[in-house]
């Protein structure tokens, strides 16, 4: 949801409210005119609530004001701007000298031998483990890393916060001289008229509180919307990595259990790379998330209804 969009909702929602509370207003006199007819039998037709207020009552508007600041929202597009790894696994023929020993034929002492007058030495042979460097060639899948360019466009709330005032008129009623057959109900009369003034209040009252909800509603909408949409971003991030991350760490166990230790060490700098690229890329996401989330947290703390 845009911003022009929320600020149509709030406007539309605060005249919507205001209908409603002069409704009820009109309401709460009518029962209040159908008290008094409960009250005096000469009384006017029951379906004239204006004629039978203004028979008993001096009705005197009150030009009363509900003062808020609602918040106007304009957007900025912010752009982030990063690269996601792409894999492709090709499989490889590796070719490196792992150590190995083999067994030689050696002479490991010379014993006396006797040969007519002369004593000759030979040799006693046997075997004897030799260290030696021994070529090896395997074939494995290897990760063949490139990037694709990504651009996370998402708008940015500013918030600013515009003073509304809403005008209502509100009755007040002042009892009027009343004939003698009347008299004897003042106190009743009364009661009707001081029930009207405190049902209008509380009416008042709610209105406010309504305000306030709805409209803090209406700016969790527009927020929650917008979340949605980075989080959505995020979660294409994590997979892009998260594969990466997971083909490059199976090649590596693969390379080790067979010993090609420089294709190791070359995969796992290309795996550490992978890794601070991922986790800046998050950080720089989460902190346009903290950002929105401080928006809404002023947005909702500066709605404030008086009056």
């Amino acid at each position: 949801m845009t911003g022009e969009n929320s600020n149509a909702v709030i406007q539309q929602k605060v005249e919507e409210l205001r209908t409603k509370f002069e409704a009820r207003v009109q309401a709460i006199r009518k029962k209040g005119a159908e008290q008094l007819g409960d009250i005096s039998d000469d009384a006017p037709d029951p379906s004239d609530f204006e004629a039978m207020l203004n028979l008993t009552f001096d009705v005197k508007w009150k030009l009363t004001s509900i003062k808020f600041d609602v918040p106007q929202f304009s957007m900025e597009r912010e752009t982030i701007k990063f690269d996601v790894p792409e894999v492709k696994m090709k499989t490889r023929e590796l070719k490196f000298d792992v150590p190995a020993t083999r067994m030689k034929r050696t002479c490991i002492a010379k014993k006396p031998e006797f040969h007519g007058l002369k004593v000759k030495w030979t040799c006693i042979y046997a075997d004897v483990p030799e260290p030696y460097m021994k070529r090896v060639s395997i074939k494995t899948d290897i990760p063949e890393f490139s990037s694709k360019r990504m651009e996370i466009k998402f708008d940015k709330p500013v918030v600013k916060m515009d003073r509304v005032e809403i005008k209502l008129h509100l009755p007040q009623f002042y009892l009027k001289k009343l004939d003698a057959q009347i008299e004897g109900h003042k106190e009743k009369i009364e009661d009707v008229a001081a029930d009207m003034t405190s049902e209008i209040s509380s009416a008042q009252t709610e209105l406010k509180s309504s305000l306030q909800s709805e409209i803090g509603q209406e700016i969790e909408l527009m927020f929650d919307a917008l979340r949605e949409s980075i989080l959505k971003e995020r979660a294409n991030v994590e997979t892009s990595y998260n594969d990466a991350i997971g083909k490059t760490k199976s090649a590596i166990r693969i390379l080790k259990e067979n010993n090609a230790v420089d294709e190791v060490s070359r995969l796992e700098g290309e795996l550490a790379k992978l890794v601070t690229d991922y986790r800046q890329l998050l950080i720089d996401l989460d902190a346009a998330l903290e950002e929105m989330n401080a928006q809404q947290h002023e947005a909702l703390s500066s709605l404030k209804i008086s009056g």
